[in-house]
């Protein structure tokens, strides 16, 4: 069973700082749901490099990069307004999502 969680925006510099820290070299897929709701991979099992917020005073988006020794794969994600930590059963993150100010979602999907 996965368990969700909302992570306050007050929170996300630090959550994203800690989760890169814990979480850096595991593989993750990065797709996209259009309005359609199909999923559009943008990237597919990449070591996971980093992900940075820069709140709204700084840029207001989440860049998540990818690559084991060098950044290969960057992608940003304008005006996040959601940000959810899905663990699996185990307690392990499975999946981050965050949806943008034009609702559109992303799913970060951990191998």
């Amino acid at each position: 069973m996965t368990k969700s969680k909302l992570i306050p925006v007050k929170e996300w510099v630090e959550f994203c700082g800690l989760f890169t820290n814990g979480n850096k070299g595991r593989l993750v897929t990065i797709s996209d749901i259009d309005e359609r709701a199909m999923d559009n991979v943008l990237a597919k099992e990449m070591p996971l490099w980093a992900i940075d917020y820069d709140p709204i005073d700084k840029g207001d988006d989440i860049v998540v990069t990818l690559g084991e020794n060098s950044m290969e794969f960057s992608h940003t994600i304008d005006a996040p307004v959601e940000l959810w930590e899905s663990r699996n059963e185990k307690g392990v993150v499975n999946q981050l999502r965050i949806i943008d100010r034009s609702n559109n979602e992303y799913n970060l999907t951990f191998g």
